[in-house]
């Protein structure tokens, strides 16, 4: 069954090149393809209409002209024994204008055509917001298929491998039946599940296309920082007063309001009109004219209740609006708490999860490397933890996505102002992705490249990545100076180029940064910005090489404890896996030093350290590095060697050639690598001899 479904799993493997050349394209950037959105464009149309409402409104409050012409046959009396028969026609035509009531009806309907406009205007800006909580939540779905498709690109080969296993393991009688058909259902949930991804990937880009994003299959998607600790909701009340909903509400009240209380004349009609006439008789000589003023009144036989039932409406309407501001106040507050609460929740549960996802590729790594593997408990524990790092792995996405979903529905009530930044707190949350295969005791070169001008230099890049591969490095920790720094526009866009094509070519890219003086608190948030501006970018890990021993010897516990500290917030700043360089003392003669540094990392999430062992005495770097391994096994380490030339001839091996010194490497892997060693690191590509 295993191997059945892992069939329906092989256009995941076409996707890895693709994700390799990949193009990110960031949330901001989708909004603003996104626009504001058909909804908003109805409204702006609506709103339009309201506008032309309102101008009609206007047109309609002042003078006015009116006008009257009749025809026919008179019987008029002249005196009381003399009548004149005659054929007439006359016409009438003036101006007037309202009075009193009739004013006051004019001017009621403008005030209600500018609110009308003004609740048009909010419908606006209830619509944009909208369209953009709609392209936040479709770019999160999108995020988390592309993360769940790359997390299921080694499903396939581990499926195989389980259910050879399984297969092997029954008919040798070494588990149980009914422990190897679990094991089967367990993998078979996991295979059924990345099945599924492809389709599920493909709707949600056509959903971030109906909303006006035109993203491909080269885009890929980037988790955007998120907000860890929001402000209580007792400081979100004077934000809610900027809603659209409460907008409403108190346009709602503030028209009320004029209403309420409404002169005695309101319901007397009246106009003073200008008159010009023209008459016509038949058997005259001429025609009549005449040029009036006047003044007309009409009212309500029983004006006095007329007027109070006009006032106890007005008072009603507007208690109405009070009680319905309140109310909208209420709901908006009590909504506001729930997502909140959620939000505080799924950050916590993606907290957790992290954590059990990094528990949980520590436990393969740590039984792979140091476990016999014969007995049948031993294999099934080991198959049990792999198909744990695909359910960890989906559990941890799902949960930052949970995550993502609250905080954008947070910025549904404000988005896009230091108020609102205040509001969502000073401290964000990363995503913490793992690997997204279960981790392997692989044995990997490394180099660190302090001076990486030539590298991203577009036109040496080719030639300097064929040399990193010729000389079998396939991690490299790539470092800036200041000048690229105080250049990071053009700096991120080389880097960009650079991860596309080290990745193309299998090449492992690491963010090296170095300088010691970010341990002193003062100096921290320099490592912190500079981590953030770069972390748009789909650098593989963070490697810091920070050496605490370069502000001054001996070491005060003090500033031990300021280096984990640094530590600490870099890994929560850092969007990639963070690992470590650093002398070998902490981990052996001042392991017990307070704080112990190697007790406290595996605490920071941190098990990647690469112990720079710097002598040319091979037997002696391994030696400590072996006792090192077996004192600290939940750390995942690495050899560390130097071949710069201004270092003591017996601390470096600048004399050896290329081919010398893969030799060595390869005598390192065969005494290192089953202790759990995953490599060894040179320091520095600019000094490594080229091969011939």
């Amino acid at each position: 069954m295993i191997v059945k479904t892992a069939l329906r799993l092989l256009p995941l493997a076409f996707c890895a090149p693709l994700l390799a050349t990949a193009a990110p394209l960031t949330l901001e950037q989708a909004l603003q393809e996104a626009g504001d959105g058909a909804g908003t464009a109805s409204a702006s149309a609506q709103l339009q209409a309201r506008y032309a409402a309102r101008d009609q409104r206007d047109s309609e409050s002042g003078w006015e002209m009116f006008g009257n012409a009749n025809v026919g046959r008179y019987h008029e009396l002249v005196t009381e024994n003399l009548r004149d028969d005659y054929y007439g026609r006359n016409a009438a035509i003036g101006v007037r204008y309202p009075l009193l009531g009739s004013l006051r009806r004019r001017m009621d309907a403008v005030r209600a055509s500018e609110h009308d406009a003004q609740l048009g205007e909010i419908e606006q800006g209830y619509q944009r917001a909208r369209q953009r909580l709609a392209v936040r939540s479709a770019y999160a779905d999108w995020w988390r298929a592309t993360q769940e498709q790359q997390l299921c690109q080694g499903v396939e080969a581990a499926a195989q491998d389980a259910a050879q296993q399984v297969r092997k393991r029954l008919e040798g009688q070494w588990i149980l039946p009914s422990d190897a058909r679990l094991m089967t259902s367990e993998w078979t949930a996991v295979t059924h599940r990345c099945a599924l991804q492809a389709d599920l990937l493909d709707d949600v880009r056509t959903s971030l296309r109906s909303l006006g994003v035109d993203v491909t299959a080269a885009d890929t998607p980037q988790a955007t920082a998120l907000a860890s600790h929001p402000q209580p909701l007792r400081a979100w009340q004077d934000q809610l007063q900027s809603n659209p909903r409460m907008a409403r509400r108190n346009a709602d009240l503030a028209t009320a309001e004029q209403d309420r209380k409404r002169p005695w004349y309101s319901a007397i009609e009246s106009y003073f009109s200008v008159t010009q006439t023209v008459e016509q008789r038949s058997g005259a000589g001429d025609n009549g004219s005449g040029l009036s003023a006047g003044v007309t009144f009409s009212a309500p036989v029983d004006l006095m209740d007329y007027g109070s039932a006009r006032g106890r409406e007005g008072e009603a309407r507007y208690q109405a609006a009070v009680q319905a501001q309140e109310q909208e106040r209420g709901n908006l507050l009590r909504e506001l708490g729930k997502v909140l609460e959620q939000q505080r929740r799924n950050v916590d549960e993606y907290l957790w999860r992290s954590e059990r996802r990094q528990a949980v590729d520590q436990i393969i790594g740590e039984r792979r490397q140091r476990t016999g593997l014969d007995a049948g408990e031993a294999s099934l524990r080991l198959l049990q933890a792999e198909v744990d790092h695909y359910n960890a792995g989906f559990a941890q996405i799902a949960a930052w996505h949970a995550a993502w979903l609250q905080d954008a529905a947070l910025r549904l009530f404000g988005d896009e102002g230091p108020a609102f930044d205040a509001l969502l707190g000073g401290q964000s949350l990363q995503w913490q992705g793992s690997a997204t295969a279960p981790v392997e005791a692989h044995w990997r070169q490394g180099t660190y490249l302090w001076h990486s001008q030539a590298l991203l230099d577009p036109s040496q890049q080719d030639r300097q990545l064929q040399a990193l591969k010729q000389a079998g490095m396939q991690v490299v920790n790539v470092g800036l100076d200041g000048g690229q720094v105080a250049d990071m526009a053009a700096t991120q866009a080389l880097l960009a180029q650079l991860l596309r094509r080290a990745h193309a070519q299998g090449l492992q890219v690491n963010l090296l940064l170095g300088d010691a003086t970010w341990i002193k608190p003062s100096q921290r948030p320099q490592l912190l910005a500079l981590i953030q501006r770069l972390g748009a970018l789909p650098f593989d890990g963070l490697h810091l090489d920070l050496e605490v021993e370069q502000l001054g010897w001996p070491v005060p516990d003090q500033r031990l404890r300021q280096w984990l500290d640094t530590v600490r917030e870099a890994k929560a700043a850092s969007p990639w896996p963070l690992s470590l360089s650093s002398h070998p003392r902490w981990f052996s003669d001042e392991a017990r030093r307070t704080p112990c540094v190697p007790c406290e990392l595996p605490h920071l999430g941190v098990s990647q350290v690469s112990l720079m062992i710097f002598t040319r005495n091979p037997e002696s770097s391994a030696t400590k590095a072996l006792a090192i391994a077996r004192q600290w096994p939940a750390l995942h380490l690495r050899l560390a060697q130097s071949v710069e030339p201004d270092q003591p001839a017996d601390l470096s091996w600048a004399d050896a050639n290329a081919q010398q010194l893969q030799a060595q490497a390869a005598r390192w892997q065969q005494a290192l690598q089953p202790a759990g060693l995953t490599g060894i690191d040179w320091q520095s590509w600019t000094d490594y001899p080229r091969a011939p």
